[in-house]
């Protein structure tokens, strides 16, 4: 049953969800929502679907969505923050931050920085596959994210290195574990505690896991496959390692993401919030491609920034347009199979042909 966070005020609103509706029946996604907004506020915000596709529990603007990688660019937020606080530079090397890990280190990570981490220019193992053995590490010891460190420096590089001394980009959640830690050790905290500071310091919420681990009422993950869709219960064992948590294990709710992208969308727009001007753009654009965090390029002359990340059972997208001051985010309560990779493209087309009037371009 549809639920919407207005009631078809505009055409905007008709708009949007119709495509919901739409999409939710092509691909059979359990549920979607959708945010379009400008540096001032949100334009519209729509909704429809179901916490758990074989229920009617209606979702809410107030259940939190898996963010998977989008983790990323929240932590990169904090690292801009204590960069324009002095607390911290991008270009900090790692063992400014942990001298004792030097001795042990591979030579070749000698110079690695923050800025390094965040690109996944340091060549650190990717941890991407779902296939890479962690060490074994005693899951109840006080220093086991540092033990995962250790070794991880021990390796020799899983990337070349470039004639300026960095590593060829090499796609790695552990890169940000590593970027985490020199946070953690500024701010004098865990990983949960990173997250409980910027959410405070941004009034937004954030929680670490699951959404269901939250409550059995909020949305739960699904997989979509060979015509069949697999919910995932909140003690079920597939879970993101914690070693890597950093990378990619965070839920928010709907608006709350949306406005961690409004607060994006307002720096790179010349609005000075949270963070100033120049730190958005250096997150958003200061390498072409991928970037601090999120990922960038140029599509018919527009220039944008794109956040995505899935962890499998969930799905999340955002989309910065500065130039024109346009921005949507894309959640849904599935992530995995071409269904909803397919439902995320249709989505993003269509507005994205809309506010640009590109209806024309078919082949997008």
């Amino acid at each position: 049953m549809p639920t919407t966070a207005r009631n078809m005020q505009n055409a905007d609103d008709r708009f949007v969800a119709g495509l919901i509706s739409k999409a939710r029946r092509k691909f059979n996604i359990p549920a979607i929502v959708v945010t379009v907004m400008n540096s001032n506020g949100l334009q519209t915000v729509q909704l429809d679907g179901v916490r758990q596709f074989d229920t009617d529990e209606a979702i809410t603007l107030n259940d939190f969505f898996h963010i998977g990688s989008c983790s990323k660019s929240v932590l990169a937020v904090v690292a801009g923050k204590l960069v324009e606080q002095g607390k911290l530079t991008w270009e900090t090397r790692f063992f400014e931050i942990f001298p004792e890990m030097e001795a042990e280190a591979d030579t070749n990570y000698g110079e690695i920085t923050l800025e390094d981490l965040f690109l996944c220019e340091a060549g650190i193992k990717p941890y991407t596959s779902g296939g890479e053995d962690f060490p074994e590490i005693d899951p109840e010891a006080p220093s086991r994210r540092d033990e995962f460190i250790k070794f991880l420096l021990q390796l020799p590089p899983a990337a070349q290195k470039k004639s300026n001394g960095t590593f060829v980009h090499l796609y790695s959640n552990a890169s940000y574990t590593l970027a985490s830690a020199m946070i953690e050790k500024v701010l004098e905290t865990n990983y949960a505690g990173v997250v409980e500071h910027i959410s405070k310091e941004l009034r937004l919420k954030i929680a670490i896991g699951w959404p269901n681990t939250l409550g059995t009422d909020q949305p739960w993950g699904h997989m979509i496959g060979n015509d069949k869709i697999i919910k995932f219960h909140p003690t079920h064992e597939y879970a993101l390692p914690d070693l890597i948590a950093p990378a990619g294990d965070l839920s928010m709710t709907p608006l709350d993401f949306a406005e961690f992208v409004r607060l994006n969308l307002g720096g790179l727009t010349g609005r000075e919030g949270y963070l100033a001007p120049a730190t958005c753009n250096k997150i958003h654009f200061a390498y072409k491609g991928f970037c601090l965090g999120v990922a960038n390029g140029v599509l018919e002359g527009v220039t944008y920034s794109g956040i995505n990340g899935s962890a499998g059972t969930f799905f999340c997208q955002a989309i910065l347009v500065p130039k024109s001051d346009f921005a949507f985010t894309i959640t849904m309560n599935a992530g995995s199979g071409s269904a909803q990779m397919t439902a995320v493209e249709w989505l993003t087309t269509r507005i994205v042909k809309r506010k640009f009037n590109w209806w024309w371009k078919f082949w997008l």
